[in-house]
């Protein structure tokens, strides 16, 4: 099928997203079944970038092949053990780097992969570029907010080891996103620390502490412990990726274990099944407020293009969800909208050097 090209971010209504076809713990079955039910069940068109013949083996298997379902190419694969940068650079026709190469050659709308982070990170980053005042990228994380809607945690592991500036950079990419996507007029900015008050923190939280305190572009609600950011007291935080990627691999433990301790205690004595049963339904709408797979990937902000990372054990559901979570952001605009809220801040690419 021939696909209509534009240049990256326009015409995203009409261009495929760019699915990793080899990427994750369950590829290629997974990410080719998901791509398969978007193109059918949401009308969206998909671009499956993978090993040709394996890919469209699995197409046909699953009745294809199908309007709107493409298929690109791409004979390698990052592996999970291999250093990202190396392997990108190594590794020209890698499933990830070809994804992203069809968003930059205007061939797709978006890019979605649940393969090596950090492969994708780097092919990201050379392909794409940065938006003005970036320097370093960042990966934002919804949680669940006590009443509804989310808190956004930035960086959940995009960079394990960023310097101050960079995270006044996710600060500002914060309030950026939250402009856009929200329609707030001033996000509200915590930065994650071990204590509310100023003086808490190891020497990065410090030092960005003074630096967020200054910025007058940042509404800084200040220091936010791990525990209030359900809470909402702020609309995003923000933290080195290491201390961000651990917060969110504990909240996915905790959600499991809470709720298959509660499946356990429910059903584990006959005064308990009936209420179980007739609280089942709110049962399933908390679990899906905590499930990973319901939101689907999360957005790498910081580069020029819309980059969707989804979990690496994600099955089509989730990555169907990721597809459609890369499809609104195209459409809605934001790689302009970030771009505009970047260029508008204060800082400049030299000063987070």
């Amino acid at each position: 099928m021939a696909v209509e090209t534009a240049p990256p971010g326009t015409g995203a209504g009409r261009l495929p997203i760019a699915l990793d076809a080899s990427g994750g713990d369950r590829a290629p079955e997974q990410p080719v079944a998901a791509g398969v039910r978007a193109v059918r069940e949401l009308g969206i068109p998909v671009t499956l970038v993978g090993r040709a013949a394996e890919v469209e083996r699995l197409v046909r298997a699953l009745g294809g092949p199908f309007p709107g379902l493409t298929v690109v190419d791409a004979p390698e694969v990052v592996q999970m053990e291999e250093h990202a940068v190396a392997a990108v650079r190594r590794k020209a026709r890698a499933s990830i780097t070809v994804a992203v190469e069809e968003l930059k050659q205007g061939r797709a709308a978006a890019v979605v992969s649940a393969g090596h982070s950090g492969a994708v990170v780097a092919s990201a980053l050379f392909g794409l570029g940065r938006l003005p005042g970036v320097e370093r990228p960042a990966l934002a994380i919804p949680f669940p907010r006590l009443g509804g809607g989310a808190v956004w945690l930035l960086d959940a592991g995009a960079v394990v080891d960023p310097r101050p500036a960079h995270l006044v950079e996710y600060a500002r990419l914060a309030t950026a996103f939250l402009r856009h996507t929200e329609h707030l007029a001033a996000p509200r900015i915590g930065l994650l620390s071990n204590g509310e008050e100023a003086g808490k923190g190891n020497s990065l939280v410090r030092e960005t502490y003074q630096l967020l305190a200054d910025a007058p572009d940042v509404h800084f609600v200040g220091n936010v412990e791990g525990n209030a950011i359900p809470t909402g007291v702020a609309d995003a935080v923000v933290c080195d990726g290491f201390t961000g990627n651990v917060v969110l691999k504990t909240a996915e433990g905790m959600a499991a274990l809470i709720q298959d301790s509660l499946r356990a205690e429910l059903g584990s004595r006959w005064s308990t099944k009936i209420p179980a049963l007739l609280l089942r339904p709110a049962f399933r709408r908390v679990a899906r407020r905590l499930d990973y797979r319901e939101y689907g990937g999360v957005p790498l902000l910081g580069v020029n293009g819309v980059v969707v990372v989804a979990h690496g054990r994600s099955d089509a559901t989730a990555l169907m969800n990721a597809i459609a979570a890369a499809h609104r952001a195209a459409a809605s605009g934001l790689i302009e909208g970030l771009r505009a809220g970047m260029t508008a801040s204060t800082v400049s690419p030299g000063e987070a050097s």
